[in-house]
């Protein structure tokens, strides 16, 4: 039975202490150097890759890390457009890389091809160096909800193709958005994210990278325990549901 966010945070507020499952099907070791290729939607409120660290941290005993995460990013950048992906490749030993199109890249007519002959390119190139290729299904913009289906289909048409693991952040932003308008994922440009937007996104990512939910870590960027606790909790829902549809694909 898949989960029911309501109960799950009534739980983790009555017992006061973490709710880390497990996916019952996944049994592959996390990956501990995670490279996190985008743009903007990457890079801001101080960058995805340091909120995402902070929750690893907060979900080790001692708090010490031994992996290592780091960014490469393009102001409005698409995906084709990183052409130093293969030096960044050779600087280190990579176990995950992240890729991440421009907002309209993977569903514009003009761009949607190019986007994905670079992740086929790119996905090799990631393989050849040892590490998995990651895709991460940004959101759609405020007033824009039909982006949501559509950067679905193309990043899950992608990651099956190449056999890739596919972060559903825009799902999961799509479910605050429709149920939460209280808590302000994207700024005034209704875009870009927020701290909650870009929080929400790492809770997401943690969810698929270490195949174990976010709730009940301590860690809240700021937002105060009641709304962590929920977009922990959104995370978690949104990555069972996606995986269970992709595993019955």
């Amino acid at each position: 039975m898949k989960p029911n966010v309501t109960s799950s945070l009534l739980l983790l507020l009555i017992l006061g202490a973490p709710v880390l499952a497990e996916l019952a099907y996944a049994d592959e070791v996390p990956p501990a150097n995670v490279l996190f290729v985008g743009n903007s939607f990457t890079y801001y409120n101080n960058s995805l890759h340091n909120h995402y660290r902070r929750l690893l941290r907060a979900s080790v005993p001692d708090g010490e890390l031994t992996g290592y995460a780091r960014i490469i990013t393009i102001s409005g950048g698409y995906l084709p457009e990183h052409a130093g992906l293969p030096a960044m490749l050779d600087s280190r030993q990579w176990d995950a890389v992240v890729l991440q199109g421009h907002s309209r890249g993977p569903i514009s007519e003009e761009s949607a091809e190019p986007f994905r002959e670079a992740a086929r390119r790119f996905a090799k190139a990631i393989r050849d160096a040892g590490a998995e290729p990651v895709f991460f299904m940004t959101w759609a913009y405020d007033g824009r909800p039909e982006m949501t289906t559509q950067l679905e289909s193309a990043y899950t048409s992608i990651g099956r193709e190449l056999n890739a693991q596919v972060v559903p952040v825009g799902l999961a932003f799509a479910t605050v958005t429709s149920d939460r308008s209280d808590i302000a994922l994207r700024i005034a440009d209704a875009r870009h994210p927020a701290v909650a937007g870009t929080y929400l996104a790492a809770c997401t990512f943690f969810a698929v990278l270490q195949n174990k939910s976010p709730q009940g870590l301590p860690y809240d960027a700021g937002l105060g325990a009641e709304t962590a606790a929920y977009l922990q909790g959104v995370a978690w829902e949104t990555v069972v549901a996606y995986r269970d549809r992709e595993s019955a694909y």
